[in-house]
């Protein structure tokens, strides 16, 4: 069996996440993977920059699914809203979905994902970020949008991939970084590391 052909049977990556976005990606890149979703504490660390912090939280992940899958490749990710470097994670409930989409209406912020590939202690990592500027949003809509309950898994408590893309003016950056899976840096690195010959047997 030559070098090329035993790139072919690798064992495929492994998704540390349970988003069904991240997942629509990697199925559309016909990308075989196993999904493995594990327990952070997402929670910001005092003054930490949104940045910082969705590498820290990708690396993380990465981490926990890694050292119980020796020799496997391990592809994670974290995203986050930030507003005026104030991060807007999930909303608690709809008053709180309500809220958030107040503060982002009408002006500019920034979404921040984190990525991470890891194969025991090589670890590759990066932050894309994008810019959203969405329009003015009524408070009797920002309140029937909560209630659609679409917003409440979601960072900044929208979804751009959903009905909320109603109320996006304009993005500067990436759509996939704030749908939460940045696969224009994703497709860079595992070219870059040779990764595409092992999952998709590309040349």
């Amino acid at each position: 069996m030559s070098p090329e052909d035993h790139t072919l049977i690798l064992p495929p990556p492994i998704l540390a996440s349970a988003s069904p976005r991240r997942r629509q990606w990697l199925e559309a890149l016909q990308i075989p993977f196993e999904v493995w979703a594990p327990e952070v504490d997402e929670s910001p660390l005092p003054d930490e920059d949104p940045a910082v912090m969705v590498e820290r939280l990708a690396r993380a992940k990465a981490e926990i699914v890694s050292v119980v899958n020796p020799g496997r490749w391990v592809i994670a990710a974290d995203t986050t809203v930030a507003v005026d470097h104030h991060v807007l994670g999930k909303p608690v409930d709809e008053a709180d979905a309500a809220r958030m989409l107040g503060l982002l209406q009408g002006r500019r912020h920034e979404v921040h994902t984190g990525l991470c590939l890891r194969k025991d202690q090589e670890i590759h990592s990066l932050v894309d970020t994008a810019e959203v500027y969405l329009r003015p949003v009524s408070e009797a809509r920002r309140r029937w949008y909560a209630g659609t309950g679409e917003p409440m898994d979601k960072a900044g408590a929208y979804a751009a991939q959903g009905i909320a893309a109603l109320f996006i003016e304009r993005i500067e950056g990436s759509f996939p970084t704030v749908m939460g899976f940045p696969v224009e840096r994703f497709g860079e690195l595992v070219a870059r590391l040779g990764l595409l010959q092992s999952w998709l047997g590309m040349p």
